[in-house]
């Protein structure tokens, strides 16, 4: 996904892994996230965690400079978010629309409907 119009270079990406239960879903949520922590710190500085208001049933958010990566558990879904040169604000809102779809999708809804 990237800004249109009058933005920067943002952008955001997103990463969706389904499991059958969601007790897999937040043993791989957990280490998917312990990985990109670690990954930051072997550049430089570890990335340093910050609060993301999302609604999901398992957040784990961390910044490192101008790179946001956003790991939750909604059911047996893994979503990572990874953005660069993107606000808080903007990561957060992105965040929502992410799980709102993937809520929208088990519930058997189309979210392009």
């Amino acid at each position: 996904m990237e800004a249109r119009g009058s933005s920067d270079e943002a952008w955001v990406e997103f990463t969706l892994c389904t499991f059958a239960e969601a007790k897999d879903a937040s043993t791989t949520m957990q280490d998917l996230a312990e990985h990109k922590r670690k990954d930051n710190a072997e550049y430089g500085e570890p990335a340093k965690p910050v609060t993301v208001d999302a609604d999901a049933d398992e957040t784990r958010a961390m910044q490192d400079g101008d790179y946001f990566d956003v790991v939750m558990r909604i059911r047996a879904v893994v979503a990572h978010l990874h953005a660069s040169d993107a606000q808080l604000g903007n990561v957060e809102y992105a965040v929502k629309v992410q799980i709102a779809r993937v809520k929208s999708v088990s519930n058997g809804v189309k979210p392009d409907r």
